[in-house]
């Protein structure tokens, strides 16, 4: 990949030789150092009682050329720390204008999920030093695929309306993989008089994961006669489906933002997941203090334990198989302490205190400090 990386920037810096007007390479980044005040880790980040200087920090380069005036093809390499820096393509697409309001793409993108999809990783597009783990924690945030858009005004109201389709694979841990398939959706992007915006996004995929450590429990269940609760259990193209809704206010100094996420798979035992955020923030000249109070509501299905007879015999797998279910449940309240300085018109110093309260069954609380400085070039 690094290999790649460095044959993507040679083709740039080669094309901008012949085609200086039609090559624009940007870029972003961030260095972050973070760690656990209180608890032993923390929810969404790598981070410990000692300070990590690697974890949240990243770097990008993103390199967009005209093709013709319809045509352009853009390519957004990322480098980050939680990886040692191993650069991979977020952003690899053709694009499609076509004028009036109509607009496509083909290619490796952003899933449209949340408000700050497009921007997930430039932290100088928003207040927080990150966005909030309350609602920010999808497994995956691009798919291969197309997308449309159109975009139109009417009064002070600006509209764009997209919808999407693709696939995601991706590798989730060491012993750990997902499918994401049919992935399909839209979006709907409105801004009132430059001060409302207001978003709403659905989608729906088949959904398959494949756990290792899942396989010696299905297969008990499967020797057993409960192939139904293996199935129940088991992530094998299971129908899943997204709702977002968003709302951000910035009336002069201030500036309100909220979010509201739904997310089900059916016939598996991924719990029903009810997340939501609200930040408020008050810019003092180049300081912005901002406070965001989080939640995240995951109901377990208990329905799949009582498909296994409570008696001895079964008492064993009747327990793991509890466990397995019980262990998607979370009742987790965030209190995030935010402070932002733009020290200069693409460079901003930022600091964060988050209070992490988990009130599941054997969890663990814990708080975490992370300052950094945020970029564009």
């Amino acid at each position: 990949m690094k290999r790649l990386l460095a044959l993507g920037i040679l083709a740039a810096l080669a094309a901008t030789s012949t085609a200086a007007q039609s090559v624009q390479i940007t870029g972003f980044g961030q260095m972050v150092a973070g760690t656990v005040s209180d608890g032993t880790t923390f929810p969404g980040t790598g981070y410990d009682s000692d300070w990590d200087f690697k974890d949240e920090s990243l770097f990008a380069l993103q390199v967009r050329g005209d093709l013709n005036e319809q045509w352009s093809a853009t390519a957004q390499i990322v480098a980050r720390g939680r990886d040692d820096f191993d650069p991979e393509f977020a952003w690899a697409y053709v694009g499609w204008n076509g004028g009036n309001g109509w607009s496509a793409k083909a290619g490796r993108q952003r899933v449209p999920f949340f408000r700050y999809s497009d921007f997930l990783e430039v932290g100088y597009a928003y207040p927080w030093l990150r966005p909030p783990h309350a609602v920010y924690n999808a497994s995956f945030s691009n798919y291969d695929g197309f997308s449309a858009a159109y975009s139109f005004g009417s009064g002070d109201w600006f509209s764009n309306v997209g919808v999407v389709g693709g696939k995601n694979e991706e590798e989730l841990s060491d012993n750990a993989s997902q499918e994401i398939d049919s992935l399909t959706g839209v979006y709907v992007d409105t801004t009132y008089s430059d001060w409302l915006s207001l978003r709403a996004s659905y989608l729906q995929a088949d959904v398959s994961v494949n756990i290792l450590d899942l396989e010696p429990l299905l297969s008990a269940l499967r020797g057993n006669g409960f192939s139904n609760v293996a199935e129940e259990i088991d992530y094998s193209e299971d129908p899943a489906e997204f709702v977002g809704i968003s709302a951000e206010i910035n009336r002069g100094n201030w500036l309100v933002i909220g979010e509201w996420t739904k997310t089900t798979i059916d016939d598996s035992s991924y719990s029903d997941r009810t997340q939501y955020y609200v930040t408020g923030a008050y810019r003092f000249g180049a300081w912005t203090p901002n406070l965001t109070w989080g939640r995240r509501d995951n109901e377990a299905k208990p329905g799949i334990i009582a498909l296994l007879p409570n008696v001895p015999p079964l008492a064993g797998l009747r327990a793991a198989t509890s466990g397995v279910v019980q262990s998607e449940a979370l009742d987790a309240t965030y209190w995030s302490y935010g402070l932002r300085w733009d020290v200069a018109t693409n460079v901003a110093l930022k600091a964060d205190y988050t209070q992490y309260t988990n009130d599941t069954p054997a969890s663990a609380d814990a708080d975490s400090l992370a300052v950094g400085v945020v970029f564009t070039f």
